[in-house]
């Protein structure tokens, strides 16, 4: 194994401690419900859900649940409460997505799209159903990078499983207790 990629785990754990640092463009996931599993999706600053209350009301539980878990790396515009409901579905919500904080994995991420502002350079992230990606050049090299093992540290509980593994190196065993 190489210094660079140690020091690449290092700096991963340093930046999971920055969500801040993190812009979601886009984003879908499968949300497992009381009921039903339901697709939200983010995509230009505005959320979508397949469940009935958010066709009916334009909010729902689901995607209450992501705006709280997600907040440090939101856009203004994703973090924006949706239309004000004056309801008792309202107070239904709330407790559901205060229950469904607790139970993240509920949720598993499908898709994403993320800016992410490095040191030097910003980079753009995405996990589709083929895996990571990143552009910038420690992942051409290593199939991972210290955005993406970030990312995997902050999501990992919302990540598949085949996401929260580690890119097609191979990892000495004295060196996968450092990522813990």
């Amino acid at each position: 194994m190489h210094s660079d990629l140690i020091g690449k785990i290092e700096k991963a754990r340093r930046y999971a401690q920055e969500p801040e640092r993190i812009a979601l463009d886009e984003l879908t996931v499968r949300f497992h419900g009381g009921n039903n599993d339901h697709i939200v999706q983010l995509a230009n600053g505005r959320w979508a859900c397949d469940c009935d209350v958010f066709r009916l009301r334009g909010v729902c539980a689901h995607v209450m649940t992501l705006q709280k878990a997600l907040e440090p790396m939101l856009s203004a515009e994703a973090r924006d409460p949706g239309p004000v409901i004056i309801h008792s579905e309202l107070i239904s919500m709330i407790e559901k997505s205060r229950r469904y904080l607790h139970e993240l994995d509920r949720i598993e991420i499908l898709s994403l799209r993320a800016r992410f502002r490095g040191n030097n350079n910003d980079h753009t992230l995405m996990l589709t159903d083929t895996g990571w990606s990143c552009d910038c050049s420690t992942f051409r090299v290593w199939n991972t990078c210290a955005h993406v093992m970030a990312l995997q540290r902050i999501l990992a509980p919302m990540l598949p499983t085949v996401a929260r593994e580690a890119g097609t190196i191979i990892v000495e065993d004295h060196l996968v207790s450092a990522l813990n």
